[in-house]
């Protein structure tokens, strides 16, 4: 098998040829048929030439994705994978956790697991971190510094998009913390400035605004995280982030991948690519915007309190009803939606409007509420 064998032609990119999106899931995403249809091309070997190849390729052009100049790695497995690959690879004691849904308290979770010395910064839920408050966490901290800060971008429990861009400049400002993100519901539906932002590890899905089967995660990291896991001794080997960046220079992943997934993510992203990073922000824009205006205008009220996601808007259940029932009466209908999350559960209901989601896709889920 040649190399070209392995990209096939371009994928149409007419929103008009697309087929019809029902499934409005805060993620996985709705894949597209092309996508899924990549999958079943035949499986190489992933240190043939063929597949190095591909790998190459995917190397050069996730960088535009991320924002970065630097390199973009790929491994299998989740994002949480990652989280705890940070967490391993660059935290000799102390991390501070920025909290404000299940998410964000998942990587503290992490941290507390690996022993380290994790202290919360907590913030009701439906929230967004202020960075006034991360500024002063950071420059008065008693325990003395922080090795590394954990912020979620997008916290796809609650709908809240943190502002990660504040946050990292105050951290950035008073110490020499990393700045360690989840990207994970964000990243190809939000603004993520990887470079300009001054972060220093993005952790980066592809199951949710990228529109792509789970399975893969894409993660980058600064000089600044480099030279603090040089310091470790003990930093795993699936997990060390180390072996990540040497084995990509030698064209390839630190172990067999999920080479199906690989290829479906050559084809989704040549989709993106084509479509553009702030073309595509902008395109979730106005389905966050389309869909608090369909709120508002029927009394729902929106359960963040602001810093509204441009990926998943996440509301409050109708006086009466609780979340899982919008969700039934939804799928009676054909249309699958997002029930509340962790403590949200029964009280809210998530509507995720990204990924290959177009405004008609979200104009008949939005009629389909509406009875």
């Amino acid at each position: 098998m040649s190399p070209a064998s392995l990209r096939p032609a371009s994928p149409r990119l007419d929103p008009a040829s697309r087929e019809e999106i029902r499934y409005f899931h805060p993620g996985p995403s709705y894949v597209l048929e092309d996508v899924r249809s990549a999958m079943t091309r035949p499986v190489v070997a992933h240190r043939s030439g063929e597949f190095m190849a591909l790998y190459r390729s995917l190397a050069d052009r996730l960088p535009a994705v991320l924002r970065t100049s630097g390199e973009v790695y790929l491994a299998t497995g989740s994002a949480t994978l990652m989280m705890e690959s940070a967490v391993i690879s660059t935290v000799d004691r102390r991390i501070l956790c920025l909290t404000n849904g299940a998410f964000s308290e998942r990587w503290l979770e992490i941290c507390r697991a690996l022993g380290k010395e994790a202290t919360p910064l907590a913030v009701p839920w439906g929230e967004a971190i202020d960075p006034d408050r991360v500024r002063q966490m950071v420059r008065d901290s008693p325990g003395g510094p922080f090795d590394a800060v954990t912020v979620v971008h997008c916290e796809t429990s609650t709908g809240v998009l943190n502002p990660v861009a504040e946050i990292a400049r105050a951290v950035r400002e008073e110490s020499a913390a990393l700045v360690l993100v989840d990207a994970v519901s964000s990243l190809g539906g939000a603004a993520v400035e990887t470079e300009a932002w001054g972060l220093d590890l993005v952790v980066g899905g592809v199951h949710k605004a990228l529109a792509m089967p789970p399975g893969l995660v894409l993660v980058t990291f600064s000089e600044r995280l480099v030279r603090a896991a040089e310091r470790l001794p003990h930093r795993g080997y699936y997990t060390d982030l180390l072996r990540y960046r040497d084995k990509h220079r030698s064209g390839g992943t630190i172990t067999t991948p999920a080479v199906s997934l690989v290829y479906a993510l050559d084809r989704q992203l040549d989709r993106v690519l084509a479509e553009g990073m702030e073309p595509r922000w902008r395109r979730h824009l106005a389905l966050r915007q389309r869909t608090l205006e369909w709120a508002q205008a029927r009394g729902l009220a929106l359960a963040p309190r602001s810093h509204p996601s441009p990926t998943v808007t996440c509301l409050r259940s109708p006086a009466g009803r609780c979340g899982s029932a919008m969700v039934e009466r939804a799928a009676a209908r054909g249309f699958v939606l997002g029930a509340g999350y962790g403590a949200w559960k029964q009280d809210t209901f998530r509507i995720g409007h990204m990924g290959e989601v177009q405004p008609a896709d979200l104009n008949r889920l939005l009629r389909a509420l509406e009875e």
